[in-house]
């Protein structure tokens, strides 16, 4: 199968941020996950402390894996990875506030919070329609075709662009709430910083990576000019 040798010139930066901001994030949480926050409370503790002292109305749920935790918003469900249930470490209790720091963020309802929800069904088709239309207007040479696919493929760059300021947001909230209910000892808070901040990383490896990609398409076009 041919690949376009250009391409690797755009595709190569974004694999390497991507492959390194996991490095990170798996030696920061493997780290952390072997430090006791010291309060005696399981991931699952904590959810159940945030769920009922915030009141918020939702459902708390396990799931199997290791950093498989998530919100959703749809059924109001926060998913707790299997190893955060019953561990009571830094790492893991980072991990399930920051889930409950998304949860915060419907309920009170944060303006970039609902901008990328209502994002979510759009890149889904935009990036889905704007990859078709770009071949299309290549093969025959119908460059306007392509100039439209471009438009919408490149939702799924404002996508990930719209998703920093909801993880950084959402890890605040986390760390605000781990004080004001005491989640761990104080000296402990620096290494749930560095968990949440290894995490956002890669979010920030996919929008590096979500603006090379539309850049090599870009390349492309103007090549066939």
């Amino acid at each position: 199968m041919y690949i376009d040798p250009i391409y690797w010139y755009f595709a190569l930066p974004g694999l390497l941020a991507t492959f390194l901001a996991q490095m990170y994030v798996m030696y920061t949480y493997n780290k952390y996950s072997n430090l006791d926050a010291g309060k005696d409370m399981t991931g699952l503790d904590v959810a159940k402390k945030l769920r009922d002292e915030e009141q918020f109305p939702v459902s708390i749920a396990t799931s199997q894996g290791k950093l498989e935790d998530n919100f959703d918003p749809i059924n109001n469900v926060v998913r707790i990875s299997s190893d955060n249930v019953t561990s009571k470490s830094v790492a893991n209790i980072a991990v399930v506030a920051h889930e409950f720091g998304h949860v915060q963020q419907k309920f009170s309802s944060s303006l970039v919070y609902k901008i990328r929800r209502v994002m979510v069904p759009i890149t889904q088709i935009g990036t889905q329609i704007g990859y078709v239309l770009f071949i299309i207007g290549i093969v025959i040479s119908a460059l306007r075709i392509s100039e439209i696919g471009l438009i919408f493929f490149s939702t799924g760059v404002l996508f990930s662009f719209v998703t920093l300021p909801v993880e950084f947001d959402a890890s605040n909230r986390a760390m605000k709430m781990i004080r004001k209910y005491n989640l761990m000892d104080k000296y402990s808070e620096d290494g749930a910083k560095q968990v949440l901040t290894a995490a956002a990383l890669t979010y920030v490896a996919g929008l590096l990576t979500s603006i090379l990609n539309l850049l090599y398409y870009v390349n492309v076009l103007n090549k066939r000019r």
